[in-house]
């Protein structure tokens, strides 16, 4: 039975009982029909005595999916029992996504340029910047410069992060809106960095993964490229320097936890630091850590960040949970009290819903690849007793 047209409604249409078991009966045995929380649920069994290879599983959901589609309904797929090859499959269905209007994210991209270009010019215009890497005099156009790169690099990276989520979500087939870009505090870095809003769920764990790493893989890229011509620009330092710039500015330096990352780099310009002394960074150097911070706090495992949806396409919902509280616990050792407590507020506990199709595995390399991933996640969070005074 349809539902009648109803243009206040967010649900499309309903298609018919009969319409629903055509769908199921191309490929499956139905073992059992009933309505659970007034949606239609089947028990259903593959035809073969074995279970079909991946590809061929793969080949049958899709099938499923577009037939799904085009009757306005998203199957929701899980084991019953993987060992005599039965699935629970629900049909619940499509909403109308909420209107977008483009010119929101035009006004925010505005905004986040505008707070960011404060940032960059407020470090340009520090006078131990000024003194160390002009001393012979600077003009606006030099302050100028330095503002523009410091913006251009930022949101080179931020922009590059939501631009690997946005085309991997397209090459997927989840629809998605462009960027909506947050400006931040100019005395922060000037954004609270980006997102996009999913209009449409992703089907089975690839396409879950897929979407979770684009993102911060993308950006970490560029970020690494920015950290790079932030120390080729940097400025060394002596003891005395050091020094002298502390009597004349008491209270203006300051450190930042400092990610292995930095470190690595570092140990790579060592021939360029005086014996005693340091590098003072470039403001570019500054937006690298900026872009470190924001892909690291993606890519803890935890519920519905990106970290948490590779790792959801991983393990099943409960190993994802327990893995999620560990990772809140120790997002809260280093003293992102804030973040873990939205995550906990708007992900209830941590939970992840999973893909409609949370049966099909993931090939071996994207699991392999997860390695890597936490390797970035260590590689661009500071280390641990840096944040909170342990040692």
């Amino acid at each position: 039975m349809a539902l009648e047209d109803d243009y206040q409604s967010s649900v499309l249409s309903y298609p018919t009982h009969a319409e629903l078991y055509d769908v199921l009966m191309e490929h499956f045995e139905v073992l059992d029909e009933k309505l659970v929380y007034g949606l239609p649920t089947f028990i259903v069994k593959w035809r073969t005595d074995y279970l079909p290879e991946l590809e061929v599983q793969e080949r049958v959901f899709t099938h499923v999916n577009e037939a799904a589609k085009r009757l306005r309904v998203w199957p929701v797929v899980r084991w019953r029992n993987k060992a005599n090859r039965t699935y629970i499959i629900r049909f619940v269905p499509i909403e109308k996504p909420p209107p977008s209007d483009i010119r929101i994210n035009y006004a925010l991209f505005i905004a986040t340029l505008g707070t960011i270009a404060l940032a960059g010019f407020w470090q340009a215009t520090s006078p131990i910047f000024l003194t160390l890497f002009y001393p012979q005099g600077y003009t606006v156009w030099d302050i100028l410069f330095v503002t523009l790169f410091f913006m251009a690099a930022l949101m080179g990276i931020i922009g590059t992060h939501e631009a690997g989520h946005y085309f991997a979500a397209k090459r997927r087939g989840i629809e998605a809106t462009p960027p909506y870009f947050i400006p931040g505090l100019p005395y922060i870095g000037g954004t609270f960095g980006a997102f996009i809003q999913q209009k449409s769920p992703p089907m089975n764990r690839e396409d879950l993964y897929d979407l979770g790493v684009a993102g911060p893989l993308a950006g970490f890229v560029v970020t690494v490229i920015v950290l790079i011509a932030g120390f080729l620009l940097s400025v060394p330092v002596t003891p005395a320097q050091l020094a002298a710039i502390d009597a004349a500015y008491p209270g203006m330096s300051g450190e930042l936890g400092v990610p292995y990352l930095f470190t690595l780099m570092e140990f790579v310009f060592a021939g360029f630091i005086p014996e005693g002394g340091t590098l003072y960074m470039h403001p570019l150097a500054f937006a690298s850590w900026i872009g470190m911070l924001v892909t690291a706090l993606n890519l803890f495992p935890i519920s519905q960040l990106d970290g948490g949806h590779a790792l959801r396409a991983i393990l099943d919902g409960d190993k994802h949970k327990y893995v999620g509280w560990a990772g809140i616990a120790i997002m809260l050792l280093l003293g992102y009290y804030m973040m873990a407590i939205l995550i906990l507020l708007i992900s209830r506990g941590g939970e992840h819903p999973g893909p409609l199709n949370d049966t099909l595995e993931i090939t071996p390399w994207r699991k392999v690849l997860f390695v890597f991933v936490m390797i970035v996640l260590v590689l661009c969070i500071p280390p641990l007793w840096q944040m909170i005074g342990i040692f």
